[in-house]
């Protein structure tokens, strides 16, 4: 009988495997990076911007959302006193999704 060595390749693969390391899993993270890296960053957005991320119309996430919530004053910009008002879209994303989730009811 000729025992046949496993290769150094299926080696790798099996030790990678019993690490929860697969081949799907390499490939998912990839695609996910991709996406990322592809995707346009967004410093700011004004309010007709967070309407057209949300089903709700300016006026009702203004007064609604951001005036009862102190929290998005502080990420709040607008030039002079009179100007466009924006916010920083990281935070204040996450805070429109946290109030609508949190406050609201189902």
């Amino acid at each position: 009988m000729i025992h046949s060595q496993p290769s150094e390749s299926m080696i790798l693969e099996t030790i990678l495997k019993m690490g929860g390391i697969t081949k799907e899993s390499i490939e998912q993270t990839l695609e996910n990076l991709i996406h990322e890296a592809a995707r346009p960053k967004i410093l700011f957005w004004d309010l007709k911007q967070m309407a057209q991320a949300t089903p709700f119309c300016e006026k009702t996430i203004e007064q609604e959302i951001i005036k009862k919530d102190p929290r998005f004053r502080q990420y709040q910009r607008r030039n002079g006193r009179y100007g466009k008002k924006v916010w920083l879209y990281e935070p204040t994303s996450k805070l429109l999704v946290e109030n609508i989730m949190n406050n609201w009811e189902i």
